[in-house]
């Protein structure tokens, strides 16, 4: 840190390189690169992987990761999003990251592949590095788990969504949308059916700044909360890339689903716009 660099903006400054340093971890995975994925860790790192296995040192890593990453992300990718970066000490963090194994065209299996890792980094040579890190597996309550055709179809509906807004097609904006559903948009107006909702998305649409943005989804958490109903929560960026590098969403929305006369509709979305850190 230099003479006149508050703590606070030296924290910013390394969560920020840490969440570089998580994105190199998913780009070094996707492409196969092993040496690249090892550059990452300490000498002495201990990491235990998803299945339980524990490397001593990075000549253990360095062997299971020569083994199993070649030829390993074939026909899928993984997609790792950090969602929490602690400072226990000024040169020792920790980083709690969500890890999703994803198919070859970036979509979610089902049932859904996917990981809690967390790495303890320690700075060495005026960088930081793995010391110690643990994936477990995320294992699914049964009471929550959805049928892949269905989670399919509301990420469909969702992807709608998506590119109703970015091609300003209001249609699409509003086509899975129940006649009794409510929404309260991001700036916290609550629309009430189908038809003032339908009148709002098009007014929306002709203001410049909603006009000319563009918008990126990723759905979460999908779950079933009875036969017929099912929520998610949904994180929006301005753009894909955004995402990729690890950027905080710009917005969150939960969504409510309801089947009815064999289709699944949306009955409520909720909008909150996430403060800049």
């Amino acid at each position: 840190m230099s003479p006149i660099e508050s703590p606070a903006t030296a924290a910013s400054r390394d969560a920020d390189r840490l969440t570089e340093l998580v994105a190199a971890i998913q780009r070094t995975q996707r492409a196969e690169d092993v040496d690249g994925f090892l550059a990452l860790f300490a000498p002495d790192a201990v990491w235990v992987n998803g299945a339980g296995g524990r490397l001593l040192g990075i000549e253990e890593i360095a062997d299971f990761t020569r083994k199993a990453l070649p030829g390993g992300m074939a026909g899928q990718s993984v997609r790792y999003d950090v969602t929490d970066v602690r400072f226990p000490a000024p040169d020792v963090a920790i980083t709690s990251v969500d890890q999703e194994y994803l198919t070859a065209d970036g979509q979610s299996f089902s049932p859904r592949r996917e990981g809690r890792p967390t790495y303890v980094w320690a700075r060495r040579d005026g960088d930081w590095r793995i010391v110690h890190g643990q994936n477990t597996g995320v294992i699914q309550p049964a009471d929550e788990t959805i049928a892949g055709e269905d989670a399919a179809t509301l990420r469909d509906i969702v992807a709608n969504v998506e590119r109703g807004f970015n091609e300003n097609d209001a249609e699409l904006l509003i086509r899975d949308i129940a006649p009794d559903a409510r929404i309260v948009n991001a700036v916290g107006a609550e629309l009430i059916g189908r038809e003032e909702i339908e009148t709002s998305t098009r007014k929306a649409l002709l203001r410049a700044h909603l006009r000319d943005a563009t918008a990126h989804y990723r759905l979460d958490g999908i779950a079933l909360l009875a036969p017929d109903v099912a929520v998610a929560h949904k994180r929006a960026w301005s753009t894909a890339e955004a995402a990729e590098r690890g950027d905080a969403p710009e917005m969150t929305a939960l969504y409510v689903f309801a089947r009815r006369d064999g289709r699944w509709w949306i009955l409520r979305r909720q909008n909150t716009l996430v403060a800049a850190a």
